[in-house]
């Protein structure tokens, strides 16, 4: 019971936050078209990579730690961190905006800043999560999320209705921006980061990282090859159908992944914070992730139906006719977040049992497979429609979800 009653503390916000986003949809994307949600999605996937190498994906590690000063000592230690790497990508503007391989239509200097900002502010609420998930602050979670949504929101809408102009993308990247800032603020205020902040607990941090370090190569290269697997599959769209399908991928991801990703990994949070309690007593103990498995499967497989059965029809409904070409894209990712959904909630299983290499190998496959199918459509080897390429894409990644859940299960070494 505990344990789904802290679930209905995260849900609650998070589905509160995800309502809202649901609301707001026919007036953005009335605002937005397909082109603008590409241009944006490019511009997060750098920008989330680069979250990636700021923290090494250490933040994982916070629910590890014996005791709360060297949770906290951690977390301070990944901030600052953080804060030094988002400054370094100021100052390479120019080197980045090269990167980015588009015209973006602004000056490199505003481009850096956007994405300098964008990184401290993701990779810093990212930390502070963890932190509150160790300390069991799970109501935080739920008005982080509401707040986050609510910013992201009111940004996007306000600088398209007041602002607008060629370069209208400007608009979700700054709703972006404030999502995470409030979601940050948040966290910040319902933990205890701030009282444990002292010269002290900074240098102590410092030998934190240090003991960690042996364990940032397999966390960030698999966390690197998951990232980069995932904007793969945004490239791989790109050269077989144009930016407009970038677009209606895009959307699809947010009406399906988003959610999908904060709805599991809430019932994640939680999960991770029981499952540690566990394996301190028993670390042989298998049975509750099996549990948790179990619990969720037929609610997912119920839910995911409907979003299948009824894209048809909702998807011109609420986004227009403009994003008719969209709903091939909601089906077939549904189908995929189906599998995606189960896993994020034991996904931390592996890293509390400290038996995650295989993961890396795995995603380091994955990642292989795509920059394969790249090439072949880049090169133009071979030709499909964007459907077919999208549902073998799909049904790659389920092959894999598939996989390390079969590991999760037996605790295979």
């Amino acid at each position: 019971m505990p344990m789904l009653y802290n679930i209905s503390r995260i849900a609650s916000g998070q589905f509160i936050a995800q309502l809202i986003l649901l609301v707001s949809l026919p007036f953005i994307t009335r605002h937005y078209n397909p082109q603008e949600f590409g241009i944006f999605a490019v511009f997060s996937a750098i920008a989330w990579i680069l979250v990636s190498f700021s923290t090494g994906k250490l933040e994982a590690l916070i629910i590890t730690m014996e005791t709360k000063t060297k949770a906290a000592a951690l977390t301070l230690g990944l901030l600052t961190i953080i804060l030094i790497f988002s400054f370094v990508i100021f100052l390479i503007s120019e080197i980045l905006s090269a990167a980015l391989l588009l015209d973006l239509s602004l000056s490199s200097t505003h481009l850096s800043v956007l994405i300098g900002v964008t990184v401290f502010f993701i990779g810093g609420a990212q930390t502070l999560r963890c932190y509150a998930t160790y300390l069991g602050h799970f109501s935080c979670h739920g008005i982080a999320a509401v707040l986050n949504s609510v910013g992201v929101i009111s940004v996007a809408l306000g600088y398209a209705t007041f602002i607008g102009g060629n370069s209208l993308f400007v608009g979700l990247i700054l709703g972006q921006i404030l999502g995470h800032l409030l979601s940050f603020i948040i966290f910040l205020c319902y933990t205890d980061i701030i009282r444990m902040t002292n010269i002290n607990i900074f240098k102590f941090s410092f030998f934190i990282l240090i003991s960690q370090l042996k364990k940032i190569p397999v966390l960030l290269l698999t966390q690197l090859f998951s990232t980069l697997s995932a904007r793969m599959s945004t490239l791989i769209i790109f050269v077989v159908g144009g930016i407009s399908s970038v677009g209606s991928l895009a959307i699809a991801e947010r009406i399906i992944s988003a959610p999908t990703s904060i709805f599991s990994q809430s019932v994640g949070q939680v999960v991770r914070h029981r499952y540690s309690q566990i394996y301190k007593i028993d670390n042989k103990n298998i049975i509750f992730p099996r549990r948790v498995i179990y619990l969720f499967s037929p609610l997912i497989v119920i839910g995911y139906g409907l979003i299948i059965t009824l894209a048809h029809w909702f998807v011109p409904l609420v986004l227009g006719d403009q994003w008719k070409g969209a709903i091939v894209f909601v089906k077939v990712i549904a189908v995929m977040e189906m599998f995606n959904f189960i896993f994020y909630t034991v996904e931390d299983v592996a890293i509390i049992r400290d038996n995650y290499v295989y993961r890396m190998w795995s995603q380091f496959t994955q990642l292989s497979l795509l920059v394969i199918i790249y090439l072949l459509f880049e090169m133009e080897i071979i030709s499909f429609d964007v459907e077919v390429v999208l549902v073998l894409i799909c049904f790659m990644r389920i092959v894999f979800v598939v996989y390390d859940l079969s590991k999760t299960w037996r605790k295979i070494s």
